[in-house]
């Protein structure tokens, strides 16, 4: 019996889900050795999942958000299992969300021939060949601790980098909190502190909350050249008027259409948002490069916020603030940063091609195995998510999930996105025969 090798670098919630669906589509006659290599302790939480505020929920519903498509109510069962009160409608701890991709792994049944085992380490290189070698340093105050991984097929689930790196106001010192999930984050701004956050988007909403809780004689002003805070969702998903079917073709006919969609709904935007969240992809396949770029630079911020919005209680808890005037959002020239006792930067992930983040996107970088895609955010993929180099040659058995998808598809990194990527994966790639091996350089 002979068994395929895959190797996936990153053990987040991508690389955990695609493992748990390689495993659960293999077969005693066509079984998989699976390695998860990542650097963290545990698997499955990754940074988005690991947070334990009590303020920081998920941004959607339970019955979502299951690892499983085939079986939607996993998570809400797993909750109950271990005596917490959750429904299908319920907007979790984020922190229980982590505990539970904690466990994904071990409710897999493996078959019979397959394995799936985790290396604590974090992948450095990659060289192609048959079969691939993945090189992971051991030991971070180590660097000549390497371990060579033999892989059949690799899968790149690197998660999202770190938020961009903001150079005009590094100049500010200690008053400039470049990672605004740093654990310190709360004990660095002082009593009545005057705090600017650079963004609106969720990590705004989650770092304006946070302090607030913590100080509520906290100033707060959030600045983006749109102004646009996330949207809320209702306790109950909306369905006034039932599904709704976006147009194809050009992007202003999808607009126009969604349009009236919510006219047709009396205003009601929500339910068209979701129904159109179910075919964005597609959508977004048949637009030509130009409609493309006119959505990132034009309609994407509107999409964002009304696609990925804050739980009920969050969003109360915001318009509270702003009601009240403890937080204000602005447009970044009408604020001075310097008269700001703390600048807080909440602007998203860098692109994922950024240098410095990932040394095996460095590396690839370097040897030109990886490109960035045209609109500038994920790399540059052929149409089975396989990177493609400066020379134009796809990487052969190298697919990659998640963040680094996005200009591939535009909705890449949320739990349905992950589910859907995982599976296609692992319906697409058949076995390669090879004997399972690891041996070290």
């Amino acid at each position: 019996m002979r068994v395929t090798r895959v190797v996936i670098v990153g053990g987040g919630a991508g690389g955990v889900i695609t493992a748990a669906q390689l495993l659960r589509s293999a077969t005693s006659h066509d079984p998989v050795h699976v390695t998860l290599v990542e650097q963290r302790p545990r698997t499955g939480p990754g940074l988005a999942y690991r947070t334990r505020h009590r303020l920081h929920t998920l941004n959607n519903y339970a019955g979502r958000l299951s690892a499983f498509a085939d079986r939607p109510d996993d998570l809400v069962a797993w909750c109950r299992e271990r005596q917490y009160a959750a429904h299908e409608h319920s907007f979790l701890p984020r922190g229980l969300y982590g505990d539970y991709l904690a466990e994904v792994l071990d409710r897999v049944d493996v078959p019979t021939g397959s394995a799936v085992e985790q290396v604590r380490g974090e992948v450095v290189d990659l060289l192609p060949g048959r079969p691939h070698a993945v090189i992971v340093r051991t030991a971070p105050n180590e660097p000549e601790q390497l371990l060579r991984l033999a892989a059949d097929k690799v899968v790149l689930a690197l998660g999202n980098p770190p938020v961009g790196r903001l150079r005009h106001l590094e100049s500010l010192g200690a008053r400039y909190v470049a990672d605004p999930w740093a654990e310190d984050l709360v004990e660095q701004v002082g009593p009545a502190d005057h705090v600017l956050l650079v963004g609106t988007g969720l990590t705004t909403i989650d770092v304006a909350a946070q302090l607030h809780e913590a100080d509520p004689s906290v100033r707060l002003v959030a600045v983006s050249r749109h102004g646009l805070l996330p949207r809320t969702h209702l306790p109950f998903p909306a369905t006034t008027g039932g599904p709704w079917t976006p147009p194809g073709g050009s992007l202003s006919a999808v607009l126009s259409g969604a349009r009236a969609g919510v006219e047709e709904r009396e205003g009601e935007w929500r339910p068209v948002a979701d129904s159109l969240r179910e075919y964005v992809n597609d959508l977004w396949h048949g637009l030509p490069p130009a409609h493309r770029e006119r959505f990132v630079r034009h309609v994407a911020r509107w999409w964002e916020v009304h696609r990925h919005r804050t739980s009920p209680e969050m969003g109360d808890r915001i318009r509270g603030l702003v009601d009240a005037g403890s937080l204000r959002v602005a447009h970044p020239d009408d604020v001075e940063p310097a008269s700001f006792d703390k600048v807080v930067n909440c602007t998203g992930p860098s692109p994922v091609f950024s240098s410095g983040w990932n040394p095996l996107v460095d590396a690839l970088l370097e040897r030109g195995l990886i490109r960035p895609h045209p609109l500038g955010r994920g790399l540059d993929l052929d149409p089975d998510a396989g990177p493609i180099g400066v020379d134009g040659a796809v990487l052969p058995g190298v697919h990659v999930v998640g963040a680094a998808r996005r200009g591939l598809e535009w909705e890449v990194a949320a739990i349905p996105d992950l589910r859907e990527q995982a599976f296609r994966l692992a319906r697409a790639w058949q076995p390669v025969p090879t004997p399972t091996t690891a041996v070290r350089p």
